[in-house]
């Protein structure tokens, strides 16, 4: 059976309702037994071939990134000025 995206009455709810995991009122499933639940239910069930993503998932990378071939880059944050790190667990004298 197709994925569906299924929509609860409540806009802003998020937990587990028949096995199915939500959050922020929306969740997905191939359940088709769980579909048939939501239908009866109330809940808007669309099947995921019809839904078109609102925006592109958090971790996709850029499009310049992906275009030039490079995966992004986590960079570590700074350290102040004047500070310096060292493997010593005790001021030096």
């Amino acid at each position: 059976m197709p994925r569906h995206t299924i929509e609860t009455p409540v806009a802003d709810y998020t937990g587990t309702v028949a096995g199915v995991r939500f959050a922020a009122g929306r969740g997905e499933t191939d359940d088709e037994n769980a579909v048939a639940y939501f239908q009866r239910q109330g809940y808007t069930v669309t099947p995921v071939d019809d839904v078109e993503p609102a925006e592109p998932p958090v971790d996709a990378p850029t499009s310049d990134a992906a275009s030039a071939g490079e995966a992004p880059v986590d960079t570590p944050a700074a350290e102040p000025d004047g500070t310096k790190r060292t493997g010593r667990r005790t001021p030096a004298k």
